[in-house]
């Protein structure tokens, strides 16, 4: 970057220095300055500002203007993207442990907001009647998935995660009702788009999406999307908003199903606390502890 390099000042005799000097110090004059006027306002003469621009890897005065204006653009665009940042070099903890909840907040009200009704109840039917469920995700996506998986085993179902498609595991299985869940929290993720094609196409599986916005491929061979928004954060916000917006989808989609095998789960659960002691560590220090 030109702005580094002068700020570095690498190789610069003193008079240099002058003009890299006021060029910091100056940056949205310079650019509509000769090279003699950056001369005569830095003190130094015009050889000197070519000299610079030449250690600096540029032809001469009129290139290095060039990169400096856009140079300085790009810079003023990232200033403003970060402006409307929650979090900033400035954040103090009890900034941040008040600003998370209102994006917790927000992810789940816009999420919520933007649900279709007859798309979440087409989707818990297709659950009521599953025999298995799978998910699939990439990278923090995949984690989102592995939590989803156990969540909905709890309630007895055959249910696995996976980052990339298992041929000869869904051929074995091709006969069981599956609903496959994907997640992408950009919704243009290409191995998910590639699952997607081959789950709706080699397999009998209903295919839902839980996407972002950028969904317009995988849309089309989905049989649900549900969308949830991302910020597209210049400083990973949109892990936060996206993580927090699907998990709210899939614990609506777990609630849904824990309410029509709430009898049944209520049984298992009383089953489960007749062998806590069985769950429980109870060894002081490797040995068994006396009742």
């Amino acid at each position: 970057m030109l702005i580094e390099k002068l700020e570095e000042g690498a190789n610069f005799t003193n008079h240099e220095k002058d003009v890299a000097r006021y060029i910091l110090e100056n940056p949205d004059k310079v650019p509509g300055m000769s090279s003699m006027e950056l001369a005569q306002a830095s003190f130094t003469s015009k050889a000197t500002v070519v000299r610079l621009c030449q250690k600096l890897g540029l032809a001469g005065y009129q290139e290095f203007r060039l990169k400096l204006v856009e140079e300085m653009n790009q810079k003023n665009r990232l200033s403003q993207m970060l402006k409307g940042e929650p979090i900033h070099d400035k954040s103090t903890y009890k900034d941040i442990i008040n600003t998370l909840p209102i994006l917790y907040d927000k992810a789940i009200t816009n999420t919520r907001l933007s649900l279709d009704k007859n798309s979440m109840n087409r989707i818990n039917n297709m659950l009521q009647k599953a025999e298995c469920i799978d998910f699939y995700g990439t990278g923090i996506s995949y984690i989102l998935a592995q939590s989803a998986a156990f969540k909905f085993a709890t309630l007895g179902m055959e249910c696995s995660a996976y980052e990339s498609i298992n041929g000869h595991y869904l051929a074995a299985r091709k006969n069981k009702k599956t609903v496959a869940f994907l997640m992408s929290f950009t919704g243009a993720n290409r191995t998910m788009i590639r699952v997607a094609r081959y789950l709706r196409k080699a397999t009998n599986n209903y295919v839902v999406g839980i996407m972002g916005p950028h969904n317009d491929v995988i849309r089309k061979v989905c049989h649900e999307i549900v969308e949830i928004p991302n910020r597209d954060s210049l400083v990973s916000l949109d892990v936060i908003t996206s993580f927090s917006a699907a998990t709210y989808v899939i614990d609506i989609l777990f609630s849904l199903l824990l309410s029509e095998r709430y009898n049944e789960h209520a049984k298992s659960s009383l089953e489960m606390l007749l062998h806590s002691d069985l769950l429980l560590d109870k060894t002081v220090n490797g040995w068994e502890k006396e009742e």
